[in-house]
């Protein structure tokens, strides 16, 4: 775990929440693709997965079972910027995100993966409307792979300034279980710049 204080300079340690935010966006976002470069594939997305089931008390082939009895649904993000593919795992089923022209996050199954996609103003995979719908209260609870940075020991995450996940976990929050996978225990922080609408995680994996 880093302290957040050494990380930042002393000048950017006086800037208010939001300016800290993309100051330590810049220095992460540098860092992972570091790490990217001289990391294994396997500890790019597979250890971080299989250590979430582990601590979530699931093997792969329970998972799959409750899909396949609709008693859970898993959802991931198309990996940009060197982040982890969590992706990879991806079954017909599985749920992205994609993002409506007011800001909401809507979702599409995976399929295939190979059809109907479009690539959105960040650059990211998503389908268009007519494929997504709007996650509500009486679907199935979801297991959420959330994207973003960093973590605070306290489980806040550090994400790219969009605000989509906070705003879709505040209203959600009792039917999903956020999982946070990072590419190590270096981007973890005992604290982090946090806005009022930020919300917490509930597991980080590293």
């Amino acid at each position: 775990m880093r302290n957040l204080s050494q990380i930042l300079s002393a000048n950017q340690n006086s800037l208010d929440v939001s300016m800290k935010k993309t100051e330590l966006r810049k220095i992460l976002i540098e860092e992972r693709k570091v790490l990217a470069e001289n990391s294994k594939p396997q500890d790019w997305g597979a250890r971080q997965f299989f250590r979430a089931l582990d601590l979530l008390k699931l093997t792969v082939q329970e998972l799959k079972k409750k899909e396949q009895e609709n008693k859970i649904k898993v959802a991931c993000y198309f990996p940009i910027r060197n982040e982890l593919d969590i992706a990879c795992f991806a079954s017909e089923t599985w749920l992205f995100p994609a993002i409506t022209e007011d800001n909401q996050i809507m979702w599409f199954e995976f399929g295939d993966g190979k059809t109907e996609y479009i690539e959105n103003k960040y650059g990211i995979k998503e389908k268009s409307e007519e494929h997504c719908f709007f996650y509500s209260e009486n679907k199935p609870p979801l297991l959420l792979f959330v994207p973003g940075l960093a973590a605070s020991q306290d489980g806040y995450r550090l994400g790219y300034g969009g605000g989509y996940y906070d705003r879709f976990l505040n209203k959600f929050k009792n039917n999903v279980t956020t999982v946070f996978c990072l590419p190590s225990e270096k981007f973890i922080f005992d604290s982090l710049p946090i806005d009022q609408w930020d919300e917490k995680v509930d597991l980080v994996i590293w």
